[in-house]
């Protein structure tokens, strides 16, 4: 009688195991297919980062409709879609205030995307290196600026990007 319950556990277990995976390869799946999903803002991030050469990373972070968790739905390094949003980038939409980290050479400023009542909805994540002779606020101060022209692309898209 023991074996029989033990044996019902273990294929519960196994069970919960594959709805589990199967769900977790769902959402990786989803986020990986952003490329149709968010087309529009990964080719606002595309284009920004063609017009701007110091940029080293862009992200766009946001909560996709129908799902609870901020995640990078646009970005130039097409590894990082899909991924969970950093405790800065959750900060930054929490607070609708700009963070900045150093990251060795490079500057990293996550700032607010906000809708036009100025309400955040994203955050970019704009990482920059440092060119000869830049101050730490004029880097700063360039990032600022390429967020402000995401959010305007963002703001005047005729359609919501996630």
């Amino acid at each position: 009688m023991a074996e029989g319950r033990f044996w019902a556990k273990g294929i519960i277990i196994n069970l919960f195991v594959i709805a589990f995976l199967f769900h977790v390869g769902m959402v990786r799946e989803s986020c990986a297919s952003g490329d149709d999903q968010f087309r529009e803002a990964q080719t606002l991030v595309d284009n920004t980062v063609a017009k701007y050469p110091d940029i080293v990373r862009l992200t766009i972070h946001a909560v996709p409709a129908g799902t609870k968790s901020s995640r990078i739905i646009a970005c130039n390094i097409k590894e990082k879609i899909g991924s969970f949003s950093d405790p800065e980038d959750l900060e930054v939409l929490k607070t609708n205030k700009t963070v900045v980290l150093k990251e060795g050479d490079n500057l990293d400023v996550t700032a607010p995307i906000c809708d036009k009542a100025g309400k955040p909805i994203a955050a970019t994540g704009i990482t920059l290196r440092f060119r000869k002779g830049e101050t730490e606020n004029q880097v700063v101060e360039k990032a600022k600026s390429i967020a402000k022209e995401l959010t305007v692309g963002i703001q005047n898209s005729d359609t919501p990007l996630w």
